[in-house]
């Protein structure tokens, strides 16, 4: 099992802007709570905070998977995940919020760093493969969006991501 998630999470990051994706509207608080609400039944402290709506031409998969992984993180590393969207017309911003020690500054931007890893330990129950933080930033990056990591100074890590919203054709409209 194992070997198949490294497996998987190496081929999802060599796809890259291969995946045969095409962006479409979707919606992304929809996206997120449904993220959310999957961490919650696997029993995880986890919360949205957001517009019931928030559409966006976007590669929807690469997108969920992206905001997945941060997910994902922010519990394994943080204990819980805290996630708000705020549509600011223009571009759509979520941060992606947990309650663990943070990263050390120095590391805040190597981490995206293909198989980079903070943990030193080579076994996937205390970490993955140093490939998380690559995809999130290469499907980010894709969108013409930014992502960022923050250390809050009340605790635990930020992650920022900010998203701006592309023209819908008339017949991509929600």
């Amino acid at each position: 099992d194992e070997m198949e998630a490294m497996i998987d999470a190496t081929l999802a990051y060599l796809r890259g802007d291969t995946e045969p994706e095409r962006p479409h509207s979707a919606d992304l608080s929809s996206m997120l709570m449904t993220l959310v609400d999957s961490a919650v039944d696997a029993g995880h402290w986890a919360t949205f905070e957001g517009p019931q709506h928030a559409f966006l031409m976007v590669h929807a998969l690469a997108i969920k998977r992206a905001f997945a992984n941060l997910i994902d993180n922010a519990l394994s590393y943080g204990g819980m995940a805290r996630i708000l969207l705020q549509d600011e017309g223009a571009a759509v911003t979520v941060l992606v919020d947990d309650g663990g020690p943070g990263i050390p500054p120095g590391e805040l931007e190597r981490v995206f760093e293909p198989f980079h890893r903070l943990d030193g330990s080579r076994n996937r129950r205390t970490g993955g493969i140093g490939l998380g933080l690559a995809i999130v930033r290469q499907a980010i990056l894709r969108e013409g969006a930014t992502v960022e990591l923050l250390n809050r100074p009340e605790g635990g890590l930020r992650a920022k991501v900010v998203i701006p919203r592309r023209s819908m054709g008339a017949s991509e409209q929600p």
